[in-house]
């Protein structure tokens, strides 16, 4: 049996896919399970030992239908028997349809029912990302697999993140994410600068290309001596390498806080736009911040609230999450060794 899995196009929610991974496989053993992505999400699946192999496209792949029309038809060298649908696009499903596979299997929405062989119907209760992912395969709550559903890295990864880290005179510091894709998920940077200004710990601040600028008036505008940024400077796997070397992390409502959190990285995350019943990161290692503003959670990529913008982010205390990850911190290393 040949199985693909048309993964989400974004980091926290292709780490959030990885239970799915783990369930599909211990349910089909002997199957050969395909990853198939965006090229900037593969990197999650790398080395990953219930997947097979990984089929990645980059943007311009799947940005008209000419693009997809030609990648689908690219996908029927590999022979489908199943093709589940993560992403909720049409776009993913008309992918699915030309790829000839004999089963294709999502959620109904957007029009795109008439591609699927298989419509799974939506949850009527609230459930968190992973238990929508699980549900096409008919399991929900209590059966998801976080210990087995876990990020791989190469021992050669983790040396070099070490001496990385060595060079910088930092060991074991805490990770800060304060940026996120959506403005309003992201961490207000005068709120960013009182939160890395209420500890001693060293700071490494991450970030993507677009975010290297402001990470860097970040740094400069802190009077802390022990913060450094490393946004923009490395790339998925070599940030996750670095990050897995980490004591605690703070982060925005964003792909590198499920990313730490699945590194076994106790991790604080902030939200307040977002849905954290729905997507927060999932372990006994996270805590949520959230204010819980009349406006939250909007949902919304760009906050609108033009009396307060950022409210739900603007009303935490900065020395909250440092109180919440000391904790954390406390309680997974009682012994303080």
């Amino acid at each position: 049996m040949r199985i693909g899995v048309f993964c989400p196009n974004w980091v926290g929610d292709s780490v959030m896919a990885l239970p799915f991974l783990t369930a599909c496989k211990q349910e089909n053993p002997e199957s050969t399970l395909l990853v198939i992505c965006k090229s900037w999400v593969a990197p999650i699946f790398e080395n990953n030992p219930f997947v097979d192999g990984i089929v990645s496209f980059e943007k311009k792949d799947l940005s008209g239908y000419r693009s997809t029309h030609s990648s689908g038809q690219s996908l029927r060298a590999l022979d489908l028997d199943y093709f589940y649908l993560l992403s909720d696009s049409f776009r993913s499903a008309y992918l699915a349809n030309k790829s000839e596979s004999i089963q294709r299997i999502g959620y109904p929405g957007q029009g795109r029912s008439g591609f699927l062989t298989q419509i799974i119907p939506r949850p009527i209760r609230k459930i968190h990302r992973t238990e929508q992912y699980l549900g096409l395969l008919n399991r929900y709550s209590g059966e998801i697999n976080l210990e087995l559903s876990s990020i791989q890295l190469f021992d050669e990864e983790k040396s070099w993140a070490k001496d990385q880290l060595n060079q910088l005179g930092f060991l074991k510091p805490i990770a800060f994410f304060p940026f996120s894709v959506a403005s309003s998920r992201s961490i207000p940077q005068i709120k960013a600068l009182e939160i890395v200004e209420k500890t001693t710990e060293p700071i490494v601040v991450f970030g993507g290309k677009g975010d290297q600028e402001r990470a860097e008036i970040l740094v400069s505008a802190s009077p802390k001596k022990n913060i450094v940024t490393v946004a923009g400077h490395y790339n998925l796997r070599e940030s996750m390498a670095l990050i897995s070397e980490c004591k605690g992390a703070i982060a925005s409502d964003s792909g590198l806080g499920h990313i730490s959190l699945n590194l076994g990285v106790p991790t604080v995350s902030l939200f307040g736009a977002g849905d954290s019943d729905i997507t927060r990161p999932l372990g006994d290692i996270s805590r949520i911040i959230n204010e819980n503003v009349e406006c939250s959670p909007c949902l919304k990529n760009k906050c609108d609230n033009r009396d307060d913008p950022l409210l739900c982010l603007n009303e935490v205390r900065p020395d909250l999450p440092w109180e919440v990850l000391n904790e954390l911190l406390g309680k997974t290393n009682p012994n303080g060794g």
